[in-house]
């Protein structure tokens, strides 16, 4: 796997403000998702197609007390760099980043990225982060494909994302969207995570 900066360079929107949306088309799509686990029944969906995205999705953690609106990056010299971004847009913090690893087999059992902030002080909340390759590419969506998105894990310490090298949290799908499109595009993402039909246009 094959670092491509310019895949990761813009704005990045959390799926938890997705899962949280009070838009009509959104709470629409999420309506439809629910009654979508509800015709084949899994133990993963037991608490609901929001209820599992809510848990899966989270971006609290013990050290970062609030909910993640999003990252800003930019090019670095050895990687990019992100300034991660509470739901109101204002900078939790910043850092340059460089893919120190590369994990075999990580969220969703792909390879991920490994990053490490390497000049970060001691306790920067995300000093370490691992990732997958954002999918599809960012320019799919200008052919009406799907927003580019990812999922990712983060944390002060390495010890918390990977043990014997293995994901240490692997039910933990921290998810992040390109900002590059509207509301339509945003639902489309919603109704790809539960195999519903794509909407040409907002209802």
């Amino acid at each position: 796997m094959k670092f491509n900066v310019h895949e990761w360079i813009g704005t990045w929107d959390n799926f938890e403000s997705y899962i949280y949306s009070e838009s009509e088309p959104m709470k629409i799509c999420w309506a439809e998702a629910e009654e979508a686990v509800k015709a084949i029944p899994s133990p993963m969906f037991k608490n609901g197609a929001k209820g599992f995205w809510q848990t899966a999705c989270s971006t609290v953690t013990a050290k970062n007390p609030v909910r993640l609106g999003g990252w800003k990056i930019t090019e670095a010299e050895n990687g990019v760099h992100i300034v991660w971004l509470d739901e109101t847009g204002n900078s939790l913090g910043e850092a340059d980043y460089a893919v120190s690893d590369i994990l075999p087999k990580g969220l969703e059992g792909k390879e991920n990225f490994l990053f490490e902030a390497a000049d970060a002080p001691d306790g920067f909340p995300f000093r370490y982060f691992l990732a997958m390759e954002p999918m599809p590419e960012r320019a799919a969506v200008r052919d009406g494909g799907l927003l580019s998105h990812l999922h990712f894990q983060y944390s002060d310490c390495l010890c918390n994302l990977l043990q014997a090298g293995k994901l240490a949290s692997p039910m933990w799908y921290a998810t992040m969207c390109a900002a590059d499109g509207g509301e339509l595009e945003r639902c489309n993402i919603v109704r790809a995570l539960h195999r519903m039909p794509k909407w040409e246009k907002l209802l």
